[in-house]
């Protein structure tokens, strides 16, 4: 399934498969224009790479299938996660 790009009157980006869950495989499904951006695959928040969520005030955030992971455990818990 391939998602489909809308951007809106403010210059938002959203990603989103034919059932309206925001989804892109190769950047973030959410590009706001004020810089804040979010991965998602298939309407969960997920991003092995990196943060899933960051945002123009510097706040960032990782999560894997909407499971959010804290700094102190994010390495061990994600590298058993990607095995």
């Amino acid at each position: 399934m391939k998602s489909k790009l809308t951007i809106d009157k403010l210059g938002n980006k959203f990603w989103k498969l034919p059932s309206g869950k925001f989804h892109r495989k190769d950047g973030p499904a959410i590009e706001y224009s004020n810089g804040n951006k979010y991965w998602y695959i298939n309407g969960k928040l997920h991003r092995e790479n990196g943060p899933t969520c960051k945002c123009n005030n510097g706040y960032k955030a990782w999560y894997i299938n909407d499971v959010e992971y804290k700094v102190k455990m994010r390495s061990k818990k994600l590298l058993k996660l990607l095995k």
